[in-house]
Order: C-alpha cells, then sequence, then structure tokens
C-alpha cells in the first residue's frame, strides 16, 4: 500500500494556515482510490456555559481566574440566528465571552482559536429555568476541568467565596489530586492538579493558580461510534481505558460507590484542545442530552473555527449529520463577515463551528 499526500498551506483571511490535500490516492496492486476529504475545523473557538444568574456565576469564573470580559453582546439578534439556536422567535439575552490569561485576545478576531474563552449566556427571552445536569453521568457535556498548579489553593480561595467541593478531594486513576464544584448554573467543575501539564508553566493571575481549560468531559452512550465521529472532526484518540473509580474518586463526583466507565482522552490536530469522552457502564444514565433550544443551564454547545464552512457544512451533510440550521451570518445581518452552523453529535450534543463568509448587499 503507498500512500501519496501533497498539500499546499494557504494564509486564510482567519488568520490560520488550512492545509489542503492536492493530491491523495492509495495504490492497491494498480487501483487507487481518493483519499476521504477532511473537515477544515482549526480549533476550539469557546464552550458555551448558560446561566440563570448572570452576575453569580461570573463572579464565580472570576474567582477561578477567568477575569477578562469581552463584551456584553448584542442583546438581541435576526431570525436566522435565532433559528441556529432553536428557537422561533427572536431572542433576548445577556452574554460576555471570558477568558482565562493575560488581556491580549483581540475582540476582532474572536474566531480564532485560544483555548482559554467561555461563552457565558443568561438566556431572558426564552428563559429556561430548568436545572444543569443533576449527575455527573447523565449523557452530554458534562463538566470543564481546569488545570491547577496547586489545588489546595485554589480550593481554598473558592472556599472564601462561599464555593465548597462536593466531597473531600481524591486522586484520579493516575494520581493527580482534583475536587469538584458546582458554579451557580449547576455545571461540574473540576480542579484538576497537573504540574506535568504543558500548560501549567503559565503565570497564574492574582491569587488563582487555575493555568489552563484542561479538557471537556463528554458523556456517550457508545465510545466505539463516538470516537469514529470525534476524530472525523480532526481529534486524534489515545488508547480506549476500562476502569473501575476508587470510592473516594466517586465521593468527589457526588456518587455513592465506585463507578466503571470506558473512555478515551482526544486532541485536535489544529490546536491541541482535548475531549474526553466517558462512556459508562455503572451507574449508567441514558437519559439522552439537552435538546432544542440550546438554552439549557450549563455546557450546552462547543464552538470551533472552520477554515471552509461551506464545504465542511457540506461535507457533514453528505456523512448524515443531522444541522440545526444551514450557515447563519453572525451577527450584523447580511453584512455578517462569519457564519455558523450547529449540528449534532451521535448522541444529539450541540456542536457548533464559525467560519468566514463573504458579506451581501451595500
Amino acid at each position: 500500500m503507498k500512500l501519496t499526500v501533497v498539500r499546499i498551506l494557504i494564509a486564510t483571511g482567519l488568520g490560520v494556515l488550512l492545509s489542503l490535500p492536492v493530491a491523495a490516492q492509495m495504490t492497491f496492486g494498480g487501483a487507487s482510490a481518493p483519499e476521504e476529504p477532511e473537515l477544515s475545523l482549526t480549533g476550539r473557538i469557546h464552550f458555551n456555559i448558560n446561566t440563570n444568574d448572570y452576575a453569580k456565576t461570573r463572579a464565580f469564573y472570576e474567582r477561578l481566574g477567568f477575569v477578562n470580559a469581552i463584551g456584553p453582546f448584542p442583546e438581541t439578534n435576526t431570525l436566522a440566528m435565532a433559528h441556529s439556536m432553536g428557537m422561533d422567535a427572536p431572542y433576548r439575552m445577556y452574554a460576555e465571552i471570558i477568558y482565562l490569561g493575560p488581556n491580549d485576545i483581540d475582540p476582532t478576531r474572536l474566531h480564532q482559536p485560544t483555548g482559554r474563552m467561555i461563552d457565558l449566556i443568561h438566556w431572558r427571552e426564552p428563559e429556561n429555568v430548568s436545572p444543569a445536569y443533576s449527575a455527573v453521568n447523565r449523557l452530554g457535556i458534562a463538566k470543564v476541568v481546569l488545570a491547577s498548579s496547586n489545588l489546595a489553593r485554589d480550593l481554598a480561595r473558592m472556599a472564601e467565596a462561599g464555593y465548597e467541593p462536593i466531597d473531600t478531594p481524591a486522586e484520579t486513576a493516575n494520581g493527580e489530586p482534583f475536587a469538584v464544584l458546582r458554579d451557580p448554573a449547576g455545571t461540574f467543575v473540576e480542579i484538576r492538579e497537573r504540574l506535568a501539564s504543558s500548560d501549567s508553566t503559565a503565570e497564574p493571575l492574582g491569587e488563582t493558580r487555575i493555568a489552563a481549560i484542561d479538557h471537556l468531559m463528554i458523556n456517550v452512550s457508545d465510545l466505539r461510534r463516538s470516537l469514529g465521529f470525534y476524530k472525523s472532526l480532526g481529534f486524534e484518540a489515545d488508547a480506549t481505558v476500562n476502569r473501575t473509580s476508587s470510592v473516594a474518586e466517586a465521593k468527589a463526583y457526588g456518587l455513592a460507590s465506585p463507578f466503571r466507565v470506558r473512555e478515551a482522552l482526544l486532541h485536535h490536530r489544529g490546536d491541541g484542545s482535548r475531549l474526553q469522552l466517558t462512556q459508562w457502564l455503572t451507574p449508567s444514565d441514558l437519559t439522552p442530552p439537552h435538546g432544542l433550544p440550546i438554552n439549557n443551564p450549563g455546557i450546552h454547545r462547543i464552538n470551533y473555527a472552520s477554515a471552509d464552512i461551506d464545504a465542511d457544512v457540506a461535507l457533514l451533510k453528505k456523512r448524515g449529520v443531522p444541522l440545526v440550521s444551514p450557515v447563519v451570518r453572525c451577527c450584523d445581518g447580511e453584512q455578517s463577515t462569519m457564519g455558523i452552523a450547529v449540528f449534532k453529535d451521535p448522541d444529539g450534543i450541540f456542536l457548533q463551528m464559525l467560519g468566514a463568509v463573504a458579506p451581501r448587499g451595500n
């Protein structure tokens, strides 16, 4: 078998390099077959946390080091934008991009992956007063894991503001100390001491020792199926692991007894952002994830940068991936230079891509 791949690097208007396959073929006894086209996702822009108490939730993340914010963004938008969130009428919201680390993110280039941003939203119309996931094993985007260089110090800092972990700190399967809190919206937030993390050498801000968004955990019903899907988005996976937790680890997550899971840690080829896919064997909760509209408290959506959103959406359609709407112009109507498309993974979990589009009209 011979694999020949020729690629051209093009500087795009998004300020990233797009790798385009120009000629690729696999030879089997003289015959050739074209290489499967790849999506052009370049990395994670942000993930979305919805809340019904913006001030308290903002203060929670600020104490963790998300001290910088961009916004607020327009309270309402076009009907097409509402449709992209599964809403029948124009919405009203209060939203900011909050981010970890130094104050050096250009507000005009929010489409570029940084690995540091959260899209924090209070949906006012339509408002959803349902709780976030009550247990960490529910299908969906279950938690965010933050890397800390000093867990004890960060927990003490959160305790000063009245935020206590669910239970006593414990250790992960590979011996890393961690604790789990819930933000005012009910979102599970794990702080994990990652001294060996590639990002943990970053200069901490103020009192916090949080250095990076380490990864997001997505609970899935069929790990093998989900691995295939996320690999098609540009993720690469480490080995799949089957394990049983300790009693202490289970209690740290609010579970009464040890759990059994099948899981894999993935990193994106574009920016290295990570996802942990987890299939819960015991206890299992196959309740479907939150559906439309995308306004339920908690983590409801992850947004990735696309170097060619029209081509990427066409590929998703060809592969039968469900989309919430066509590419929608964001966020200045016909004059918009960016577009978004929201789609679903095999369990109905919402993902989004954002890319450049040509403005229309005068």
